[in-house]
């Protein structure tokens, strides 16, 4: 296996979150707590404002792979959520390449705000003979 075809990291960087953004997750997902989706009610929470869907940072994660392998590439993703994304923004999200074997790689991930945060953490693996062309 080549590094050509098991990149060592994958990066992706998405934001700001907008209100639109959250609206559209709750609305696709059903999950219509207000602590997403209400300024006063996330700050009634603790929170300075929304906080975006965890479930969101974890597809956003999943998208670290399917944009670079075709979707059915992507066999197991972990994610333990360690803090939150909140309305206004930006993540950086990072597969680093753990282990491979012949047909398979493993990735270590992190999801933090462009401002350092970390909001999520955990793993994927991948099946290489489904490689996207290109």
């Amino acid at each position: 296996m080549t590094h050509m075809r098991c990149p060592p990291t994958l990066e992706l960087a998405l934001g700001p979150i907008t209100a639109v953004d959250l609206a559209l997750y709750a609305a696709a997902s059903g999950d219509l707590n207000p602590l997403h989706l209400d300024a006063d009610a996330a700050r009634a929470a603790g929170f300075e404002r929304p906080i975006a869907h965890g479930m969101r940072t974890m597809a956003c994660l999943g998208r670290l792979f399917t944009d670079r392998f075709v979707a059915t590439a992507l066999r197991m993703l972990e994610t333990r959520f360690v803090g939150s994304a909140k309305l206004g923004d930006s993540l950086v999200l990072r597969a680093t390449l753990t282990h491979t074997e012949a047909d398979a790689a493993t990735y270590e991930l992190s999801a933090q705000t462009s401002a350092g945060a970390p909001v999520a953490t955990g793993s994927a693996r991948v099946t290489l003979a489904a490689e996207r062309a290109g």
